[in-house]
């Protein structure tokens, strides 16, 4: 009898092998790279290397002090090597142009250590918005036209910036070592455009505290012209150790918004708190 146990649990253990090899199989990438979402059926096969279009994301909204609400917006880009850049205008717009919003024009691939990009950027609207109101975030890629609604359904509310239940609390950032600091994903943004130039690494500081020993903290591309590539795009960092800093190259002149964001790790993410955006304005010339 324990060798049919033993036998019944290998052939299992195989088994589950073989799925997950069949899951994980490159032969995805080999076929037909864009998937129309109306026929797709969600599993691993959806992310593929490279044709799949960027979905937009509502997370989730927060009051503010002055009775204002805000509305926070990710994405999942469905490709695990491409990154698209989609531009403001009839592919990358809100329903609402006056509404006060820095989107992001630029759209890294799936991150491997977590679901999707958080928050990258928030849509504050007035105290007396609606229970009834939207605020929709258009994406269009891959020949695929996706939207969003943001709204203050109670049931979307974030903890923010801290939260009492699990104890947690946004790192607290400056961007100067005696700047004001900023708890939260409204961010905050640097006061000045920081220069350089084409080729040339230019560095991009933070000061952060938090009560943890170590925190997260990541590096991206938000927007503008040319691709930006950074000599640490992740990483952990003690906080008390003095200013983080990342050395960031750009490709083509122009206006660039780099965002940072600081979390006490990764896995917090999934409980959709607490976390601190940051975005660095830098002008690149020739």
């Amino acid at each position: 009898m324990m060798m049919s146990k033993n036998l019944s649990s290998k052939r299992c253990l195989l088994l589950q092998a073989l799925l997950l090899a069949l899951l994980l199989s490159p032969i995805a990438g080999t076929v037909a790279q864009q998937i129309q979402l109306s026929n797709q059926i969600w599993s691993a096969d959806v992310i593929r290397p490279s044709g799949q279009p960027v979905i937009p994301l509502f997370d989730g909204w927060f009051a503010n002090a002055d009775g204002s609400k805000s509305l926070c917006f990710s994405f999942f880009n469905l490709n695990s090597e491409q990154s698209l850049t989609i531009p403001l205008g009839t592919d990358n717009h809100l329903s609402d142009a006056s509404l006060d919003a820095i989107l992001p024009t630029h759209f890294d691939p799936l991150p491997p250590r977590y679901r999707h990009k958080f928050c990258v950027f928030t849509v504050t609207v007035p105290a007396s918005f609606g229970i009834d109101e939207t605020v929709v975030w258009n994406l269009s890629s891959a020949s695929q036209s996706l939207s969003i609604p943001g709204h203050i359904l109670p049931a979307y509310v974030l903890d923010e910036p801290a939260s009492g239940g699990r104890g947690d609390v946004a790192p607290l950032v400056k961007l100067s070592a005696d700047g004001v600091g900023v708890r939260g994903r409204k961010g905050l943004f640097s006061e000045a455009a920081i220069s350089g130039r084409v080729g040339e690494a230019v560095n991009l500081s933070a000061w952060i505290e938090h009560p943890d020993e170590e925190i997260w903290v990541g590096w991206a591309k938000h927007s503008g012209p040319g691709v930006v590539e950074f000599d640490e795009l992740e990483y952990m960092m003690r906080p008390a150790a003095g200013p983080t800093e990342v050395e960031a190259t750009f490709a083509a002149p122009g206006r660039y918004i780099v965002r940072m964001q600081t979390i006490d790790s990764i896995a917090a993410f999934e409980f959709y708190c607490c976390h601190t955006n940051a975005y660095f304005t830098v002008d690149i010339s020739n």
